[in-house]
């Protein structure tokens, strides 16, 4: 089974998606961050930060069912129920049980200064049936306030509130996604040491940003696998689609 995790940057490199998909077209997870869904009324006013050069998709939901044809899409809302994360899973997996947890509540509204807003941070869960075995895929965009990718009170929390749901789940377990930490945090030590590997760390990963992202912090990303998940292979895939690397793992459960 492969799967694959990309912060899909709001679409703001469609034009090389098609590509992309096409090449990748046996992965049988994906799961995406800053993933936009169009509403009825259109879009949303303040739900888009502006990047100059780059335009965001606000129908990439919808994009990504074209171009994942024979994967179902779950959509999961972090911000006015026009943006947030979003899995796809091959149409022959068997889902048991699904939903969403908030992991930290936003300030968006309430926040003195555009430098202090977020809006709330959400994990997707999914439980299913792979190989004939149940495992949990955990999608998660954690927060980036406040600025930077150290520890705060807030982003220990979150950790914690992670670390209690997936020992919730007697099966092995994949948490993917944008975690907006530094390696050597206490919140990313905090998830090792609950018992689950850190591909990024132990595989030697020394970025996981492209050339999009000038910033000299390159870290955001993570795998992190349970017992019972065998790797085949793990990879910073070269693809430049976003501002951040394409994860992919390929493994089986034992």
């Amino acid at each position: 089974m492969k799967i694959i995790t990309l912060n899909a940057w709001g679409g703001r490199m469609s034009n090389t998606f098609e590509s992309f998909f096409k090449k990748y077209s046996g992965i049988d997870i994906w799961c995406f961050q800053e993933v936009f869904k169009l509403l009825p009324t259109g879009p949303v006013h303040g739900s888009v930060i502006h990047v100059e050069g780059f335009q965001v998709n606000p129908d990439l939901f919808n994009a990504l069912e074209k171009y994942l044809p024979s994967h179902a899409g779950e959509f999961c809302q972090s911000f006015r129920s026009t943006y947030g994360i979003a899995s796809f899973l091959n149409q022959t997996i068997s889902v048991i049980e699904k939903g969403e947890i908030l992991v930290a509540k936003g300030d968006w509204d309430g926040a003195e200064s555009d430098d202090d807003k977020d809006h709330h941070r959400k994990i997707q869960w999914i439980e299913m049936k792979i190989q004939g075995k149940m495992v949990l895929i955990v999608n998660a965009h954690l927060t980036h306030r406040p600025a930077g990718k150290q520890d705060s009170e807030k982003r220990l929390k979150q950790s914690k509130i992670i670390i209690d749901f997936l020992a919730m789940f007697d099966c092995p377990k994949i948490l993917v996604g944008d975690f907006n930490l530094l390696p050597d945090t206490e919140s990313v030590q905090m998830i090792e040491r609950s018992g689950m590997r850190n591909l990024v760390k132990e595989y030697g990963v020394t970025s996981t940003r492209t050339e999009l992202y000038t910033k000299p912090l390159r870290f955001a990303d993570y795998v992190f696998i349970s017992p019972g998940i065998k790797v085949n292979t793990f990879e910073v895939l070269p693809d430049i689609v976003a501002d951040h690397s394409p994860l992919m793992l390929d493994f089986d459960i034992q």
